[in-house]
């Protein structure tokens, strides 16, 4: 259906091709050999037409994720190893967050240690994840002295002590 003459129409819920042109209904192979048919005028489209969405990320998630630079911290911390396992990881495993992202745990290196992809699982979705965190309060703990969990948690606004 390329001429621009062509339209389809519908009589009692059937629908046919009619030519404007002609004036009558027309087979659409008929309108292939026409001698009025006119092709439709395309138009390409410029790349500077298309606009790129951009996804905007909240303050919340900004805060919580892990930086580059924090996991590199975290995994020298933890000696390029598992805390769980003792097997040795590469950098990208220090991701591990104590307080979790969903209760607005912050992707700082107080709240982030390195695991294995299957400690970790087993951390987040696991049968022992009171163990695991456990252990891995102890750990930070060993390294930072005492964790408030205050200040390992995202609030939007913090207040002042004595206020």
């Amino acid at each position: 259906m390329n001429c621009k003459n062509l339209r389809i129409r519908s009589k009692n819920y059937k629908k046919y091709f009619y030519c404007v042109v002609n004036k009558c209904v027309v087979d659409a192979t008929c309108c292939y050999c026409c001698k009025e048919k006119e092709y439709k005028a395309t138009t390409q489209i410029k790349r500077t037409q298309i606009k790129k969405k951009t996804h905007k990320v909240s303050k919340m998630a900004k805060a919580c994720d892990i930086s580059q630079k924090t996991k590199e911290i975290v995994w020298e911390r933890d000696g390029h190893m598992c805390i769980f396992c003792g097997n040795p990881v590469p950098v990208s495993c220090a991701n591990s967050h104590y307080k979790p992202r969903s209760q607005g745990g912050l992707g700082i290196e107080q709240n982030t240690v390195t695991a294995c992809p299957k400690c970790h699982h087993e951390q987040d979705n696991g049968l022992n994840t009171e163990y695991y965190d456990l252990k891995t309060q102890r750990y930070l703990q060993a390294h930072y002295g005492d964790l408030s969990k205050i200040n390992l948690i995202y609030t939007k606004y913090k207040t002042k002590e004595g206020e």
